[in-house]
């Protein structure tokens, strides 16, 4: 079942009123999960679609804060220093914006919340999958490498993104230059020629009668490309609303030639690596997948992973639940089966999640190699096109006179 997110009001245990967003599969859940950390809920409401977008905007610096905070809790917590000073310490140096969602999570620390409950209360700043992996290092006792683990999954997730958007930036950037200076040619360029070859009696080829009716019927293009891209757009809004649009969409996105493949392999290394740390920190398997779930968007994905818990609570292996989902390619597999076998789950989780990186950064490198080449062999051809369209009727002007 796809995850959305709930805005909510209540007061806690020590008659504070507190506010913030909490992610839940429907408003049922998110009543529950605000109970279970003893809150009397006031008001709760799904977040809008308006909010929705603007938080995936900023994003990004969200997601540089999370690894800032990563790094440092696990130099300063790894030094030995206690969690209320480590966070003291790091909000010294943040913006103000970051520096006053700290001064909370200080303030719950002082008032005796655990790291993991006080980053609960600022979910706006910390993600469900995060809050879940502090609260297994507190169980387990190794909080700094937890956070350690942290950073180096969260960086290299990053990384890949970055790299990403990279591959992407050239090849969108001369798709623009080349989109506006074909409307240029069919606006200002054609009408010109048709006037003159008008004049003349002569008739035009097919090809630049083709081309005067886009010219003539521009804003009528214009208008069909904004309403598909609203339609699509419709579409990934109904999917986070309606969970069995949301599944197809979601197993629709993985199965596309080129991103679906990315998106898969990246899906597959951020799992194992957080199952990996799950499964280094005592927790069990069926808990890490529950929490290794959350680091994806997708919610194919996350039934998947939900109905992989199940089935390791049920008494399979987690190789055959991984084999089940059919989300995972055979060496994947067979290092998971080698290490139930040989007792080193949580080492060939980890060799695992590196091969799906790797690959991930390899299709990456592959995309980036041939997108500008393809690109610029596209935007030939449509320039070639409408040249060669211009050049003939010159030709046969000539012919005829």
């Amino acid at each position: 079942m796809s995850m959305a997110v709930y805005v909510y009001e209540g007061i806690d245990e020590r008659g504070r009123r507190q506010k913030g967003c909490i992610a839940a599969c429907d408003r049922i859940d998110a009543a529950t999960k605000l109970r279970d950390r003893l809150l009397t809920v006031i008001s709760l409401r799904r977040e809008n679609w308006v909010k929705r977008l603007w938080r995936r905007r900023s994003g990004q610096g969200s997601d540089r804060f999370r690894l800032a905070f990563c790094r440092q809790m696990h130099i300063m917590l790894g030094a030995g220093l206690p969690v209320l000073e480590a966070v003291r310490i790091f909000a010294g140096d943040l913006d103000a914006a970051h520096k006053k969602s700290m001064e909370r999570l200080l303030q719950y620390l002082v008032d005796g919340y655990s790291l993991s409950e006080s980053m609960g209360l600022l979910e706006k700043e910390f993600s469900p999958t995060m809050i879940a992996m502090v609260q297994g290092g507190e169980l387990s006792g190794n909080l700094p490498e937890v956070f350690g683990r942290m950073h180096q999954i969260f960086r290299k997730r990053q990384e890949i993104m970055q790299k990403l958007e990279l591959a992407m930036a050239y090849p969108c950037l001369l798709c623009i230059i080349g989109a506006v200076l074909v409307i240029f040619l069919l606006c200002q360029v054609l009408p010109v020629f048709a006037e003159v070859f008008a004049g003349f009696g002569a008739e035009l080829p097919g090809t630049t009668r083709l081309l005067l009716v886009l010219s003539d019927n521009l804003g009528v293009c214009a208008v069909l490309m904004i309403a598909v891209v609203l339609l699509f757009f419709l579409l990934g809004q109904a999917g986070s609303r309606f969970s069995w649009l949301g599944l197809k969409l979601g197993r629709l996105a993985l199965l596309l030639p080129i991103w679906g493949r990315l998106k898969l392999r990246s899906e597959q290394a951020a799992f194992l690596s957080v199952l990996a740390m799950m499964a280094h920190s005592g927790i069990r398997l069926h808990q890490g997948i529950g929490i290794a779930r959350n680091m994806s968007g997708n919610a194919y994905w996350q039934f998947s992973c939900d109905s992989m818990s199940v089935q390791l609570e049920q008494g399979y292996s987690l190789g055959v639940c991984m084999e089940k989902s059919g989300l995972f390619p055979a060496m994947v597999l067979s290092m998971i089966r080698a290490g139930e076998q040989s007792g080193e789950l949580a080492g060939m989780l980890e060799g695992a999640g590196e091969v799906c990186r790797g690959e991930a950064e390899l299709l990456l490198e592959r995309i980036n190699v041939l997108a500008e080449p393809l690109i610029m062999l596209l935007l030939g051809g449509v320039a070639g096109f409408i040249v060669l369209s211009t050049v003939l009727p010159i030709l046969d002007l000539m012919c005829v006179m």
